[in-house]
């Protein structure tokens, strides 16, 4: 087993990640609210006894911080640039949905106006209303199947990735990180001390970075090309996507 945790990295990781983060939540709500929860110890422990090497600290790193980013509709980025979108952020909930309704609904689609009322039975209702706006929009699109169309028509031709802002790619979550490491290293030509962390859709991936444990650089992957060894630490990719970001 490699044993090469690169523990030196972990606070300007962190740092990045954080600069990371902060742009988000200010500039780019609907990406922010992709964010995932941390991941469990449990599950952090599971993988990293899942491998024939430790993975590195810098990682683990930053999968306690988000394990990954949620799947959303990628055009809910648009309802930033519509009129009335600040005053609205001021209103109670149920004028929030209404707002939503109006700017979002698609009548043959979604002909019926949506009980708002039968939203305060589901659990976690009374701690989401404490919520920011894209949280507030992600707790009520999980849930799924109510008639919320702001939600859930989009212009797909237009779609833009809202996970995109790691270099244009987003946060893997550990199972699916896992499970792609997994899948490449059976071709033969792939480290098995690469452990794919980004991809150009986190969803489906089918391209994006890696973190090579013995060396602690980053380094590209590709499900129809050769993986490439970078000479760059992560906590730099970080960093350079935080200045991207401005």
């Amino acid at each position: 087993m490699v044993h090469n945790e690169h523990e030196d990295g972990v606070p300007a990781v962190v740092t990045a990640w954080g600069r990371i983060e902060q742009s988000l939540s200010a500039n780019a709500p609907m990406s922010y609210a992709t964010l995932r929860s941390p991941v469990t110890a449990e599950q952090l422990h599971a993988a990293d006894h899942a491998t024939d090497f430790n993975l590195p600290a810098e990682l683990k790193a930053l999968w306690l911080l988000h394990d990954g980013t949620h799947e959303m509709p990628p055009h809910l980025a648009a309802f930033e640039e519509m009129v009335g979108y600040q005053e609205m952020l001021t209103l109670a909930l149920p004028l929030k949905l209404k707002w939503l309704w109006d700017m979002g609904a698609a009548g043959e689609l979604y002909p019926e106006v949506p009980d708002l009322a039968s939203f305060e039975m589901e659990l976690g209702y009374a701690e989401m209303l404490d919520d920011q706006l894209p949280d507030q929009i992600l707790w009520l699109w999980e849930r799924g199947g109510r008639p919320l169309p702001a939600l859930l028509v989009g212009d797909e031709e237009e779609e833009e990735d809202l996970n995109a802002f790691l270099h244009g790619e987003g946060l893997l979550r550990v199972d699916r990180a896992m499970g792609l490491h997994a899948t490449l290293t059976t071709s033969g030509a792939w480290p098995l001390t690469w452990m794919p962390f980004t991809a150009d859709n986190p969803d489906d991936p089918n391209s994006g970075s890696f973190l090579d444990a013995e060396t602690g650089n980053v380094g590209r992957w590709g499900l129809m090309d050769m993986p490439s060894p970078g000479e760059e630490p992560l906590a730099m990719y970080l960093t350079r996507a935080a200045d991207a970001l401005g």
